[in-house]
């Protein structure tokens, strides 16, 4: 790796640890909330897709998805494709936000969906509590920026993105 290269990887590390210091990711819970980052995006994935994914059709499910009505699987491998984590680590995931209320399994609007996994009231609302506090969070972080400034930090933020490899997207109401 040429030396250049060394030093933007040194570079990337350092801004890495500094951010993720700034914003708190390293405590153990999003915002001084009841969640992990990762339980956070989860619930953001959820609310974002809410109602479209579908659990094993009714009778395809094994006994004990069929006693409890629930089988996240096809629903923890889609986050977990999305948010590149372990499948099982998003199933665990799925079942404390179910005993805690925050989602349901439904009838699907057809046969082959068979169940919906989607959140709840009170998972919306736990949502959108997590998404306040997060903006929140965020202004805090900015507030002593003025105008010329947020607007420069914001293209380099779109620029960053779109160099490592991401589409520049607009604010799209993400957890972090």
């Amino acid at each position: 790796m040429p030396a250049d290269r060394n030093a933007l990887v040194s570079d990337l590390r350092c801004f890495n640890r500094f951010y993720t210091g700034l914003i708190g990711l390293l405590d153990e819970t999003l915002t001084h909330s009841a969640y992990t980052l990762t339980e956070a995006r989860v619930l953001f994935e959820l609310g974002r897709r809410s109602g479209h994914i579908a659990a094993i059709p009714e009778g395809k499910a094994g006994f004990l998805a069929r006693a409890f009505q629930i089988d996240f699987a096809p629903a923890a491998s889609d986050i977990a494709q999305e948010l590149q984590l372990e499948p099982a680590y998003i199933m665990r995931i799925l079942r404390k936000l179910a005993t805690a209320g925050l989602t349901e399994t439904r009838a699907g609007p057809d046969a082959l969906r068979g169940r919906v996994l989607s959140l709840t009231i009170r998972g919306h609302a736990a949502l959108a509590t997590l998404q306040a506090a997060a903006d929140r969070d965020l202004v805090r972080l900015t507030a002593n920026l003025d105008d010329e400034e947020a607007a420069e930090l914001s293209d380099i933020l779109t620029r960053a993105r779109y160099l490592l490899g991401g589409a520049p997207a607009s604010g799209s109401g993400e957890i972090t």
